[in-house]
C-alpha cells in the first residue's frame, strides 16, 4: 500500500506515502520477510531477530532511466538457503556476544538477510537503516573475517545513531582529541568504496588511524575501531588507538553496565577461538593469480592456509 515519492525540497530524498491513510514516512518499508528455519546451529536469540527476504527482488525505488544518479534506497534479492544458513551460523556467534539489554536499548530490532545488496545503486556488504533499527546483511560469499568485521562495524553505526541521532557524523571533541592537531575527516565512506586497499592495516596514514578508510569520516573511524575491539583487539596497538577504544568502551558501558571488564574478558576469549583472518586476493602482476592474505598479521601465501574457509 506504500507509494514511493521523491522530495524536491530535500534533493530527491525518498519518502513513502501510504495510499490508504495518506501517512508519509522517511523510513523505507520492509520487503517481504520470513522467519529463519529452526536451525540448531543458529542461536535462538539470533533467530528471533533474523529474517530472510522472500521477495525475488526489492528496492526503495526503481531506477530512473533519465537520471542514473537518482536515489533508489536499499535494494537486494532473496538469499539462497546455503549462503543464508552459513552466514547466520557465522554471525550467530558474534550476535551472542552482546547483552540482550544492550541491543534492545540502542533499538536494534531486526537483521534482514538478502543478497546483491545495494544502497542508492552502490554495492554494499551490509546497510543499517538507522531510523527503523534494521540491519540489512548480504549473505553472499565473502571471507568469514569480513562478515564478522562488517557486522560489528554496522552495529556501531546504529549505536552511534542512538547516542547522537542525526549528528553522529558531526564533530566529537573527546574523540578528535586523539587525532593530530588540524586533522580533518573526508567526505564519507561512500567515496572510498572503490579504493580496495583502504581497509587494509598497511594503508594507515598515521598512528591515529587503523587504516585509510578511517579517515573518510568520524563515524567510519569509530565503527572500524569498534569492529576491531570485538574481533581482534591486538591490532589496536598505538596510544591513540587505545584511547579511541577506551572512549567506545566507556560509551557502551554507559548504555549497558553489563559490558564491564569481565564482559570484555569473555569477548577476548572468543577472539582467541576465532582465528580465520584470511582473505583471497588476486595479484595483477601474476596474471590474476589468487593468493591469501591475513588481515591481522598481513602475512601472504600462495597456497590456501589449512585454517581458512576462504576459497579462490
Amino acid at each position: 500500500p506504500w507509494l514511493v515519492c521523491r522530495s524536491k525540497e530535500h534533493s530527491g530524498k525518498l519518502f513513502w506515502l501510504h495510499q490508504k491513510t495518506r501517512e508519509t514516512t522517511w523510513r523505507q518499508p520492509l520487503p517481504g520477510l520470513s522467519a529463519l528455519p529452526e536451525w540448531e546451529t543458529v542461536d535462538a536469540s539470533m533467530r528471533k531477530k533474523c529474517f530472510a527476504v522472500i521477495d525475488r527482488e526489492f528496492c526503495g525505488a526503481p531506477p530512473k532511466k533519465d537520471d542514473p544518479k537518482a536515489r533508489t534506497g536499499i535494494c537486494g534479492t532473496m538469499p539462497k538457503q546455503v549462503q543464508l544458513r552459513r552466514t547466520c551460523e557465522t554471525l550467530s556467534v558474534e550476535h551472542r556476544l552482546y547483552p540482550r539489554s544492550f541491543l534492545n536499548a540502542v533499538g536494534i530490532k531486526r537483521y534482514v538477510m538478502c543478497e546483491e545488496l545495494k544502497y542508492n545503486g552502490q554495492r554494499r556488504r551490509d546497510v543499517p537503516d538507522l531510523a527503523s533499527g534494521t540491519l540489512y546483511i548480504d549473505v553472499g560469499d565473502r571471507a568469514v573475517r569480513r562478515k564478522r568485521h562488517s557486522f560489528h562495524h554496522e552495529l556501531w553505526h546504529m549505536v552511534d545513531y542512538f547516542l547522537l541521532g542525526n549528528a553522529f557524523e558531526s564533530a566529537d571533541e573527546e574523540w578528535e582529541e586523539c587525532n593530530s592537531h588540524g586533522f580533518k575527516y573526508g567526505s564519507g565512506g561512500k567515496h572510498m568504496r572503490t579504493d580496495s586497499s583502504s581497509s587494509q592495516l598497511s594503508s594507515s596514514p598515521s598512528a591515529e588511524f587503523l587504516n585509510r578508510y578511517c579517515t573518510s569520516s568520524i563515524a567510519e573511524d569509530k565503527a572500524e575501531v569498534w569492529a576491531c575491539l570485538m574481533c581482534y583487539q591486538r591490532v589496536l596497538k598505538t596510544p591513540a588507538l587505545k584511547a579511541k577504544a577506551a572512549i567506545l568502551k566507556q560509551r557502551a558501558f554507559q548504555i549497558c553496565p553489563e559490558m564491564n571488564e569481565e564482559w570484555w574478558g569473555r569477548v577476548i576469549m572468543a577472539q582467541q577461538q576465532l582465528v580465520d583472518h584470511w582473505e583471497v586476493h588476486y595479484a595483477d602482476a601474476h596474471r590474476g593469480r589468487a593468493y591469501w592474505c591475513n588481515w591481522v598479521t598481513e602475512e601472504r601465501r600462495w597456497d590456501k592456509p589449512e585454517e581458512t574457509a576462504s576459497v579462490a
